[in-house]
């Protein structure tokens, strides 16, 4: 009996080790990120922990890239992850943000704000249409010389196109100009990204088997960032070896959504996991197959559509 026992109580612990090191290493990978001297590298980071969801250890940590990065793009990529996350918990850091020395950092907190329902930030974006600000320089102002700048550079007209198509998936308005990058060599990148966001939002098995196909077959490893993103939405803790597979990868965006992903997934419990499932109001079947075609489309891979 007491051997018996003894076996079980090894295969428990062994399970609970190996459990933990995924998530262990998924966030060695993320802290490395958080703290990394390059503010696009913190930002894909930042995203990447977005992709956890909404826990307080994540909230803590965009909360403090918030309102102690020194860079105004990560400040304002943690006040988009933020809304995102519709952490609610976090409102009176964003309260805090409205009188960020950067427009667009105040901008986007008002915008977090105003999607989780509080109205506090409305003097912020009465003042964005007006284009005046009770400190710092015009958020129009601001964007007016960015625009002009922009329009006489077509590398960074290409580039501005790649941040808006990466923003619906990948974080809110860009990801950084790194995986940006990824998008702008693949024209037909954009759209698989997308469709694999909308899949997540209505996971049944066709959805998740077209995922799982995209994270191991697509070329582009911005589309799979995505996707990974997409199967931690899922709640498919079997994934989880095979995420793990991409924590050495060579692009930073793609190892964080990764070590994101692993991370949401070990947090699920067996109810919740079930419960993912019932939750998201499914989308007109013909929109399904249309999400599907884009996200596998036969002539764009070099394997066959599963």
């Amino acid at each position: 009996m007491k051997v018996v026992l003894s076996a079980v109580c090894f295969l428990v612990l062994s399970s609970g080790l190996s459990a933990a090191q995924p998530t262990e290493e998924a966030w060695r990978i993320l802290d490395a990120g958080l703290s990394s001297g390059n503010p696009e590298v913190r930002k894909q980071a930042l995203v990447g922990t977005g992709a956890i969801g909404n826990t307080p250890e994540t909230v803590r940590i965009e909360v403090n890239s918030l309102h102690n990065d020194k860079d105004p793009e990560v400040r304002q990529m943690a006040a988009a992850q933020l809304g995102m996350m519709k952490a609610t918990s976090a409102a009176h850091e964003l309260e805090v943000a409205l009188d960020d020395p950067d427009p667009q950092v105040a901008f986007t907190a008002a915008k977090a704000l105003w999607e989780m329902g509080n109205r506090r930030s409305k003097g912020e974006l009465q003042d964005v249409l007006t284009g005046q600000r009770h400190n710092g320089e015009s958020f129009i102002t601001k964007n007016e010389r960015d625009a002009k700048k922009i329009m006489h550079d077509p590398k960074e007209m290409a580039m501005l196109g790649a941040r808006e198509a990466s923003g619906a998936l990948l974080g809110p308005f860009s990801i950084g100009v790194t995986a940006a990058e990824g998008f702008l060599k693949d024209t037909g990148a954009p759209g698989r990204a997308a469709a694999a966001g909308m899949l997540a939002q209505d996971c049944d098995a066709r959805a998740f088997q077209l995922l799982d196909w995209a994270l191991s077959n697509d070329h582009n490893w911005a589309v799979k960032g995505a996707v990974a993103k997409a199967i931690g939405q899922c709640g498919h803790a079997e994934e989880i070896p095979k995420l793990e597979s991409y924590f050495d990868d060579g692009h930073a965006a793609l190892r964080f959504m990764a070590a994101g992903a692993v991370i949401r997934l070990s947090n699920l419990t067996p109810a919740a996991e079930t419960a993912h499932y019932t939750a998201a109001a499914a989308p007109a079947e013909s929109t399904t197959q249309e999400l599907q075609q884009a996200l596998a489309p036969n002539a764009a891979q070099g394997t066959s559509k599963p």
